[in-house]
């Protein structure tokens, strides 16, 4: 830049940086508002300008035409909220956390369905009524067998009752499948909550965004419109430092600054609505973001240590896959007792009455409309024997619990890696704001010093021109590293299942996981215990299954050996 005896310094204080500048004036003029037509919203007047030279927080100098409530239709102002409350309806509303309540509840409907097997009877319970034919007489005596024209009412009770007594097992098993199954379902319902709250996130960020680069754009194009008219101004004085090819110049930024607006304008409002239907608000609802620019979310990292031993006790994916796991064990448990006979009490109740057959007093004659059987109860056994097919079910449940022993591995090793590398992602995307926030300040203050020596009287066009384009760049790019920084924080809350950056009123609640050990290394401990017994029960049983299809097991003889 060239210095002259006007030239201000960038270093100098702001009553030497005015110069000869009128009390008062100040570079950025206020934008005029303009009249619009009835009905039409009007823009707020421009909130007042910092002093030039001034190189404090950009935020407040950056043109903020939200800085005034906006008016509904019938001048009410919209609902804003902050991030932790959008979460918190996403994860209260949307659809997919309700599919995963509802297969929660499903997998809890079943437990209750199989604890209820264990000491309750299966009962049933038929009523029958209808025509009957007429029948006089007895076995001996028939006085009216031929007769198909005359019918009578008649009713029938039938109550049967079966109740096990010794399954091998497959009772306590199925109750223990589906217990497991319920935390698997819980599980994943808060990995479900914790993809839709990283989405919600997402959506929140690139509105702010969008607004943060509109308002940086409508500065620019403010300062572009300013020294345009201040260029005019000196070139009509006759001051040869402004040519006509510098206000060409300075017209194409203004009219490149003003094309760009509405697309951005449209970028904002496009994103506010997909974050309205993302927190499922109904359609024409006024909500809208609390906070006017983007900035850096407040986190208080901890080691990345402490974050590696709460790994497994909170992230949703592996807790599914153990849970998965240790449900598969306990199916395979009730599918091979399939190869033993179950023992079983059963009772039944029979009732008929028809008013117009006489009833039969032989024990030998049997009459289906005029019976009295039991109550009574008789002890049982069943056992099926279709050994081939137990023994193809058996085996396909083993090849599912390898299935999920290889994911299980590839997930103690892939999620530590996971981890680190949001942890790494969030800390190298804080210092990237920390440098770039330097820069947008140094940015501002060349933008600042540019203007003021020109509106003295001292600088060129081309000068404002390279300090506008070297602030929006810096700037835009400086909340684009702010978004990532943001990003990378909801990535790493998502990974630990817990938030790790404060979110200010009304934190989310994700859905709870089940009961589990007081920390990570128990719940890995605990995990690694029960695919060893899984897989020695599967090793152990590859062996006898071949066996227990060409010679089934005798009772009485060793099947408690061979029992799972």
């Amino acid at each position: 830049m060239r210095e002259s005896a006007g030239s201000v310094r960038a270093d100098s204080p702001p009553s030497a940086r005015r110069g000869g500048v009128p009390p008062g004036y100040t570079p950025y003029p206020a934008r005029p508002t303009r009249e619009a037509p009835s009905g039409a919203r009007t823009k707020e007047p421009a909130p007042e300008r910092p002093a030039p030279g001034d190189v404090g927080e950009v935020i407040a100098a950056d043109r903020d035409r939200d800085e005034g409530p906006r008016r509904g239709r019938k001048g009410e102002a919209p609902e804003r909220i902050g991030l932790g409350e959008c979460v918190r309806r996403a994860v209260d509303r949307a659809p997919e956390v309700e599919v995963a309540r509802g297969q929660v509840a499903v997998s809890q409907a079943r437990l209750a369905e199989v604890e209820a097997k264990r000491f309750l009877p299966e009962a049933e319970a038929v009523d029958l009524f209808g025509l009957a034919r007429r029948a006089e007489g007895t076995v001996l005596d028939p006085l009216d067998t031929v007769n198909t024209h005359a019918y009578g009412v008649f009713t029938k009770v039938e109550v049967n009752m079966v109740q096990p007594i010794f399954t091998w097992g497959k009772i306590t098993a199925g109750i223990e499948a589906a217990t497991h199954a319920v935390e698997a379902q819980l599980a994943a319902s808060r990995g479900v909550a914790a993809e839709v709250s990283e989405q919600v996130k997402s959506l929140y960020y690139n509105v702010l965004l969008a607004r943060s680069v509109q308002g940086i754009v409508e500065e620019v194009n403010d300062a572009f419109t300013s020294a345009l008219e201040t260029a005019q101004r000196r070139r009509a004085a006759g001051d040869p430092d402004v040519t006509e090819l510098g206000i060409l110049y300075l017209r194409v930024g203004q009219a490149q600054s003003a094309k760009e607006l509405p697309r951005i304008r449209r970028g904002s409002e496009n994103a506010l609505l997909a974050l309205r239907r993302a927190i499922a608000e109904p359609e024409g609802s006024r909500v809208d973001v609390k906070e006017r620019r983007l900035r850096p979310e407040k986190a208080e990292l901890e080691p990345l240590e402490a974050y590696a031993e709460r790994l497994f006790l909170n992230n949703p994916a592996w807790r599914q896959l153990d849970a998965g796991m240790a449900a598969k064990a306990q199916e395979i448990r009730t599918v091979e007792a399939d190869y033993f006979p179950m023992f079983f009490v059963t009772g039944n109740f029979r009732y008929g009455y028809a008013p117009r057959r006489d009833r039969q007093l032989n024990p030998f004659a049997y009459d289906t409309f005029n019976i009295l059987e039991g109550p009574g109860g008789v002890f049982g056994v069943r056992w099926p024997l279709n050994f081939h097919v137990t023994a193809a079910r058996a085996n396909t449940a083993r090849a599912e619990l390898g299935l999920l022993e290889a994911r299980r591995r590839q997930a103690a090793s892939g999620l530590p890696l996971e981890l680190k590398t949001a942890y790494d992602r969030v800390v190298d995307t804080g210092t990237a704001v920390e440098k770039a926030e330097a820069g947008r300040r140094s940015a501002r203050a060349i933008l600042t010093l540019a203007v003021t020596n020109f509106d003295v009287g001292v600088g060129e066009p081309r000068e404002i021109i390279e300090a506008l384009a070297t602030y929006s760049r810096v700037s835009t790019e400086y909340y684009e590293t702010v978004r990532d920084h943001n990003m990378a924080l909801a990535g790493l809350s998502r990974i630990l299942g817990e938030e790790v950056a404060d979110l200010g009123d009304a934190p989310p609640t994700l859905p709870p996981l089940a009961a589990s050990p007081a920390d990570g290394a128990a719940v890995r401990a605990e995990a690694d215990r029960r695919a060893a017994a899984a897989l020695a029960s599967l090793a152990r049983q590859m062996g006898t299954a071949a066996d227990a299809v060409s010679s089934p097991p005798v009772p009485g003889a060793s099947t408690a050996a061979g029992a799972p």
